[in-house]
């Protein structure tokens, strides 16, 4: 690892030796997808100056394709062409750009080497880059067509989570962080690169690598992840191009066997021998993998209609032609592609299926048990889409009366999956482990849909989306509102949103199969309510958020780790709060969640889930940033999801309630022109309260350990 280090870093340093121009001191962009609880746009970075309006250059001005210039003018920015460098992102199905606000702060930095820094509070297996999704019901994206990448939503990137960046310098970052011993260590090393040719073409690549052996046994994953993008952005035609692959390898160990070795360790000491280390714990499985390898690529194109020049006279005899000032066009043509295909292994040498799951299970109306099956396992299973969507939209402004857009589509996807082949079910008492070849099923998807909006305004701004697959039930009518108002001198932002929403189950939710369970569902259309709304006042920093959904035949995984439905209707409630205080150099953030579910075996949530941070910021010598301070999860008891290796999903559980235990770090964050450093203790309240640090069932929280971090850009 030190050597590969080694060899980018000096890389990097020779392009960006050969490369740079003169930057400003104060430019900061971190990496993309580090965790902040303050994160500034775009339009706070000191870059050149920021011209006065009336000193902008009137003779070419970019064409405006949607509303990403717009909301720029809205934070202080009047021509994009002043900074520097800025970023943006884009929706997948259209391409719109929206503004992108990077993380251009040292503050909280610490938070990128915490899976529990993903969100208030997380279900995961203990390591960095392991299986995870948030207690958060709505922070959680739902089941993808391909399931077995959900558990990684945190790790995996996607064309819309990408920052598109117009640079006038080369900008390249390398990020480290690691923590643990040899043989428990984490490591994780972040490259970012990328360069403009020109003013309209960006080209950018991104590397990840994770290498976690874990603090227990047969815990590790390994990670190899890396995309590369690029835009075009012409005066009508614009283009986004993306392509990732991902590669991930998770060793499997379904968990401690007894939580007494973390709840109170001094018993299995006495009794057995133990001798305290995590390494030695006794686990449910060894010798299992999971792997992941896949990739997507995505296309994005957009040709603006209409004519964006002008004649205008140079003198008596001359006429030239040059572009409109703050030309918006008429209609645009979208075509999108987006390709992606993904596969799944599962390996194991030794899988004692009902040692670990227990309790028979239903497959097709009849109770079988699992097979005790001591012989290799190569499972593999995978799932391709190619889906193309042609739109035409109408842009917003285009005329002064016009004061909205309209988009209509249509979108087809084709998509196959590959799964092991059906088990023999001739024996009534046990299923044949060995099923046949592989089998290969396919759908088809065609999608019609429209967009109205209104992105432009302080006091009224609207999106409404309706779209029906035309082949099949799905259906979704979604929509959004927000305005902003004053109040006793202060801006308050006002959104509200809801949608209605029908939803077929996943080719993987009805079927599945390995050599160790499968089953065959027939479930029913999901029906989702939602209305939600959030109020945000940025004077007092303060957000209040909520909303309520309504899910009838919700699909899930029972306690058995098998997918059920509830052919009811399960109502859930969530309430949030986040505030920051600041006294002088003194600030506490906080951020609190209450959620209430009305059916605790089909969907179990924390009542209560919080996140706090309190510290210092200062800066010292003039230029040295400092935070110290310390930051608290925690979660009351519920049942707390479960882990199944096999369908690598999270699964209801109702053997034991699990929570009020606060995972505790101390931390200080420094940052120093270019370079931002981390130090923390992390998990300092281990051995107190409860002991029950847990984030999923029978999987502890990694013991007190030492964790650092850096980051070094090169931008001169």
């Amino acid at each position: 690892m030190k050597k590969i280090v080694v060899c980018i870093t000096f890389i990097l340093a020779f392009i960006s030796a050969a490369n740079a121009q003169d930057i400003n001191q104060n430019i900061v962009l971190p990496v993309a997808d580090s965790i902040s609880s303050d994160t500034i746009p775009m339009s706070a970075i000191a870059t050149d100056s920021i011209p006065k309006t009336d000193s902008i250059p009137k003779k070419r001005t970019k064409t405006m394709q949607n509303s990403l210039e717009y909301e720029a003018k809205e934070i202080g920015i009047p021509n994009l062409d002043s900074l520097r460098i800025y970023g943006w992102k884009i929706d997948n199905r259209f391409g719109e750009r929206k503004w992108a606000d990077v993380d251009t702060t040292f503050l909280n930095f610490h938070q990128a080497m915490m899976v529990d820094g993903k969100s208030v509070s997380v279900n995961y297996l203990g390591n960095i880059g392991s299986p995870a999704q948030s207690m958060i019901f709505f922070e959680r994206p739902g089941y993808s067509q391909f399931s077995f990448l959900d558990a990684y939503s945190y790790w995996h990137k996607s064309a819309e989570d990408q920052v598109f960046i117009n640079t006038k310098i080369p900008y390249s970052e390398v990020f480290y962080q690691s923590a643990g011993s040899n043989n428990t260590k984490e490591e994780r090393l972040m490259v970012k690169l990328t360069s403009n040719f020109g003013k309209k073409v960006n080209v950018g690549v991104d590397f990840d690598y994770i290498y976690a052996r874990g603090f227990y046994t047969s815990l590790y994953n390994k990670q190899n992840n890396y995309n590369l993008y690029g835009s075009y952005m012409g005066d009508r035609y614009k283009m986004h191009a993306f392509v990732v692959n991902n590669n991930f390898q998770n060793s499997e160990n379904g968990g401690i066997t007894d939580d007494i070795y973390i709840t109170d360790p001094d018993i299995p000491i006495a009794e057995s021998g133990f001798n305290g280390e995590t390494l030695n714990i006794p686990v449910k499985m060894t010798d299992t993998w999971n792997r992941l390898r896949g990739r997507q690529i995505f296309v994005t194109n957009r040709y603006d209609l209409g004519d964006n020049t002008e004649l205008i006279q140079v003198n008596d005899s001359t006429q030239v032609r040059r572009l409109k000032k703050e030309y918006i066009s008429p209609a645009s043509v979208i075509l999108t592609t987006n390709y992606s295909d993904q596969r799944r292994r599962l390996k194991s040498n030794k899988y004692l299926v009902d040692d670990f799951y227990g309790p028979p299970y239903n497959f097709n109306g009849t109770d079988y048990q699992y097979p005790k099956y001591d012989g290799l396992t190569n499972d593999y299973m995978s799932y391709y889409s190619l889906k193309n969507t042609l739109s035409l939209a109408m842009n917003e402004g285009f005329r002064e009366w016009v004061k909205f857009g309209l988009t209509a589509f249509i979108e087809y996807d084709t998509r196959k999956y590959l799964i092991p082949e059906r088990y023999n079910t001739t024996n009534t008492t046990t299923i044949n482990p060995f099923p046949g070849a592989n089998r290969q099923e396919g759908e088809n998807y065609l999608t019609i849909g429209g967009v109205l909006s209104k992105e432009k305004g302080r006091y009224l701004r609207y999106k409404a989306t309706a779209e029906k697959n035309i082949i099949g039930s799905d259906f979704r009518l979604h929509g959004e509102l927000g305005t902003t108002v004053g109040f006793k001198g202060k801006d308050v932002n006002v959104k509200a949103e809801a949608y209605i929403k029908g939803e077929q189950p996943t080719f993987f939710q009805n079927n599945f199969s390995t050599k160790l369970a499968g089953w065959e569902n027939d479930f029913g259309d999901i029906r989702r309510v939602y209305a939600g709304g959030e109020i945000s006042i940025p004077q007092f920093k303060t957000k209040i958020s909520g909303g309520v959904e309504n899910l009838q035949n919700y699909i899930y995984f029972d306690a058995n780790a098998r997918a059920n439905q509830n052919t009811g209707s399960v109502q859930v409630f969530s309430l949030r709060v986040d505030q920051k205080f600041k006294a002088g150099i003194l600030h506490w953030d906080n951020k609190i969640v209450y959620q209430a579910t009305g059916d605790d075996k089909t969907l179990p949530l924390p009542d209560l889930s919080l996140y706090t941070n309190l510290y210092l910021q200062t800066k010292v010598a003039k230029v040295l940033d400092v935070q110290l301070g310390v930051d608290t999860h925690f979660f009351t008891k519920h049942y707390i999801s479960g882990y199944d290796p096999l369908t690598m999903q999270f699964y209801n559980q109702r053997e034991k309630k699990v929570g009020s235990f606060p995972i505790a770090t101390a931390y200080v964050n420094v940052n120093l022109k270019y370079t931002r450093i981390f130090l923390m203790m992390y998990n300092l309240a281990e051995g107190l309260g409860n002991s029950e640090a847990f984030t999923s069932l029978h999987y502890p929280i990694n013991p007190q350990s030492i964790k650092m971090g850096l980051s070094w850009r090169f931008n001169d």
